[in-house]
């Protein structure tokens, strides 16, 4: 696997505390609340996640069957291709990023699909011709899952993880989570 960060700057990336924190925190407070609010209903959730994850310029729509769904699937496994389907409803656009953030907020497990990390990092862009879209969407979104696992498990991957735990002990971020931050802090 080639190389996605140099380590010396994850390593910056890492000691720049007002950078990373802010971000560390709101997504804290994000996993810390989902299994303890109707997050349909709490708007100061609701908030801060759509402030840390930029769910924004959406209708009320969209909202509200983001919410419902985040709320009636957060304890149940979900799939990529549910969710992508399910978040077309409201307005009719094929949503990768919000899918994804949707997918990792119940799983922590999972990737975030960021557009400038997907093209930066990974090589990879969203397909724009209407020939399959959905279908491509959903392929490239396992492919990128397969590359950040492989990443993650990686000599260099591995390394960032032990740079992250050392610097951030006891956060108790999944792997792929402690990546994404130092891949969008990078991006």
């Amino acid at each position: 696997m080639r190389s996605l960060i140099d380590v010396e700057t994850a390593k910056s990336i890492l000691q720049n505390d007002d950078k990373l924190y802010p971000g560390m925190k709101k997504y804290k407070h994000i996993m810390d609340s989902l299994h303890w609010t109707d997050v349909s209903k709490d708007r100061d959730f609701q908030r801060t996640f759509n402030g840390f994850f930029k769910v924004i310029f959406r209708n009320d729509d969209f909202y509200t069957l983001f919410y419902s769904y985040l709320e009636s699937h957060k304890e149940t496994a979900v799939t990529f291709e549910e969710t992508l389907e399910h978040l077309k409803q409201a307005e009719g656009q094929l949503e990768l990023s919000f899918s994804s953030k949707l997918i990792a907020v119940i799983n922590p497990k999972r990737p975030i699909w960021d557009k400038i990390v997907a093209v930066n990092h990974f090589g990879m862009v969203v397909p724009t011709d209407d020939d399959n879209r959905q279908e491509r969407i959903v392929r490239l979104y396992h492919e990128y899952c397969s590359r950040y696992y492989e990443y993650i498990y990686s000599n260099e991957g591995q390394t960032l993880i032990r740079l992250f735990d050392e610097r951030y002990p006891s956060t108790g971020f999944s792997d792929a989570k402690k990546i994404d931050f130092i891949l969008w802090a990078d991006a």
